[in-house]
C-alpha cells in the first residue's frame, strides 16, 4: 500500500513519517509533502491508498484535496489532522466521508488505531477488476454502446468504468493522408483500436482533451460534441448526428426490446427472410437505422472474425443507404453459408492453386480471402489449422521453388527472376533465398551447371 503525508509544517511531516513502523501495517511506500498543490499532483499520479493531511493549509486545503479525491473517483482513504479551533472544517470533512479525524499533537496510539481502521476498510473493499486491455475489442465496445442488445454487454462494463474519467468525441476524416492517421493513432496511444479505416474515411473516438490540437493539425477533421461512455444515450445521439445527420432520441429505442429477436442460426435462408421481413415492416428511416445497428451487433457477436471487416463498413458508410446495406448484409450471410458448406480441404486446395498461378502478384491475405470468400483473418487461421504452417511461409516457399527452376532452366538475370516470383526488391529476394537454401541465387545456378 501507498501512504501520502501532507502538512505545511516540515517538522510535523517528519514526525509523522517516523511515528509508526508503517511496513508492519503493510504500507511499503511513504511519501511526504509540505506543498498541498504538489500533493494533488501526487494523488493523480501515484495511486495513493491512504492520505494523512492537515485539514487547513494555504492555497489548497485538506478539504480541497478530499473534494478532488471524490471528483476524480480515486480510491484514496483520508485521515485529517486538526487543531481544536478548526472544528467547523472537521464537520464538513465528516460530511464528505473522511475515515478519521485526529487532533494535534497526534498521539502514537491514536494514529495506530486510525490506521488499523483504514486498513480494515481497504481490506473489506471488493478487489478491483483486472482489465485485459491487450484483448480489448474496440468495435465490439462501440457496438455495445450503440445497441440495446445484451449480447456480450457485461464484458465491456469494466472498460466503460475505466475510460469514464475522460470525455471523448467521435471523429470522421474524409480523404485522409497517412500522416493524419498516424497523428490520430499517436494521440490515442493504447486506444488505437478505437480508430477504423473504411474506404476513404477514417473514423472513431478521440479524447476531448486532444481535440483542439487535432483540429489545428488536421484541417478537415470533423468532431462531435464531447460525451462520457457511461452516458449511453449521449454516445448514440452523437454517433448518429455526426455520421448520418440523424437526431436520435431515447424514445426511438423503446420498441426494440420487445420486437428485435434474431433466430439462433445465422447462415440460413430462414434467418435472411426474418431480417428482411422485420426491416421492411419498420415505418421510418430512423427505426431502420437502429435495427441495422442491432443486426450488425448480433452478427459481430456471433463471429467477429468473419463479420469484422464488413461491420466497420456497414456502420460508418453503409447506413447512408440502409436499403442497400440490408441487401449487402443478406448477400454476405448467404456467401458465408456457402463457404461453410465447402470442405476445408477444398478451400486449401483452391488457395494453393491460386498461389501457384499468381506468384508474381502481391498475394495479400485480403486478395486470397476475396478469392475464396473468407475473411482474411479467418483464412489465415484455417490454413494454419489444416496444414500446420503459416500461409505466408507457403507462399514464400513456392516463390523460391519457382525461382530455383528459373535459375536452372533459363538465362534470366536474378533481378528479372526476383520480379517474376513477386519480389520487387532483389536484395530481399537474395536474402530469403540464402536463408532457405544456404547459398545465393547465383551460387545455386553455378552449382547446378557444374553437375
Amino acid at each position: 500500500m501507498k501512504l501520502l503525508i501532507v502538512d505545511d509544517g516540515h517538522y510535523i511531516v517528519e514526525y509523522l513519517k517516523h511515528l509508526l513502523d508503517w511496513k508492519s501495517f503493510g504500507i511499503e511506500y511513504v511519501q511526504t509533502s509540505t506543498n498541498s498543490i504538489e500533493a494533488m499532483q501526487i494523488l493523480n499520479a501515484n495511486d495513493i491508498d491512504i492520505l494523512i493531511s492537515d485539514i487547513r493549509m494555504p492555497e489548497v486545503s485538506g478539504i480541497d484535496l478530499l473534494e478532488h479525491i471524490h471528483q476524480q473517483k480515486l480510491k484514496t482513504k483520508v485521515i485529517f489532522l486538526s487543531g481544536y479551533s478548526q472544528f467547523d472544517y472537521a464537520q464538513k470533512a465528516i460530511r464528505l466521508g473522511i475515515l478519521d479525524y485526529l487532533l494535534k499533537p497526534v498521539d502514537k496510539e491514536d494514529m495506530e488505531k486510525s490506521i488499523e481502521k483504514v486498513i480494515k476498510m481497504i481490506g473489506e473493499q471488493p478487489k478491483a477488476t483486472v482489465i485485459d486491455w491487450e484483448h480489448f475489442e474496440g468495435l465490439g465496445f462501440l457496438l455495445s454502446l450503440l445497441s440495446e442488445s445484451s449480447v456480450n454487454k457485461s464484458e465491456y462494463e469494466p472498460y466503460i468504468s475505466s475510460l469514464d474519467k475522460d470525455h471523448f468525441c467521435f471523429f470522421k476524416l474524409m480523404n485522409f493522408e497517412e500522416i493524419d492517421e498516424a497523428t490520430i493513432r499517436d494521440y490515442n496511444g493504447d486506444l488505437s483500436c478505437l480508430v477504423w479505416r473504411t474506404g476513404s474515411m477514417l473514423a472513431g473516438f478521440v479524447r476531448h482533451a486532444d481535440s483542439k490540437i487535432l483540429v489545428e493539425r488536421i484541417e478537415n477533421i470533423e468532431l462531435s460534441d464531447r460525451f462520457q461512455f457511461s452516458h449511453k444515450n449521449s454516445v448514440r445521439h452523437h454517433f448518429y448526428k455526426l455520421f448520418y445527420n440523424e437526431s436520435i432520441n431515447i424514445s426511438d429505442f423503446s420498441w426494440i426490446q420487445d420486437s428485435v429477436n434474431f433466430p439462433t442460426l445465422i447462415e440460413t435462408e430462414s434467418f435472411r427472410k426474418h431480417i428482411v421481413n422485420k426491416y421492411t415492416s419498420l415505418e421510418n428511416k430512423t427505426y431502420r437505422l437502429i435495427y441495422l445497428i442491432e443486426l450488425v451487433m448480433y452478427l459481430y457477436a456471433a463471429d467477429n472474425t468473419i463479420y469484422q471487416m464488413e461491420a466497420v463498413h456497414w456502420m460508418f458508410n453503409g447506413l447512408n443507404d440502409p436499403d442497400y446495406t440490408l441487401q449487402n448484409i443478406t448477400t454476405v450471410i448467404s456467401q458465408n453459408e456457402k463457404n461453410k458448406k465447402m470442405s476445408n480441404e477444398h478451400t486449401i486446395q483452391m488457395i494453393r492453386e491460386y498461389i501457384e498461378s499468381h506468384l508474381a502478384d502481391g498475394l495479400s491475405l485480403e486478395e486470397l480471402g476475396e478469392y475464396v470468400h473468407l475473411h482474411p483473418v479467418y483464412l489465415s487461421k484455417l490454413y494454419k489449422q489444416e496444414t500446420g504452417s503459416n500461409l505466408s511461409s507457403y507462399i514464400s516457399l513456392k516463390r523460391l521453388e519457382k525461382a530455383s527452376r528459373l535459375l536452372i532452366e533459363s538465362n534470366l538475370h536474378v533481378v528479372d527472376i526476383s520480379r517474376m516470383v513477386g519480389y520487387k526488391k532483389t536484395q530481399y529476394f537474395i536474402k530469403l533465398y540464402k536463408e532457405e537454401y544456404g547459398v545465393t541465387p547465383q551460387q545455386y545456378r553455378r552449382q547446378q551447371l557444374q553437375l
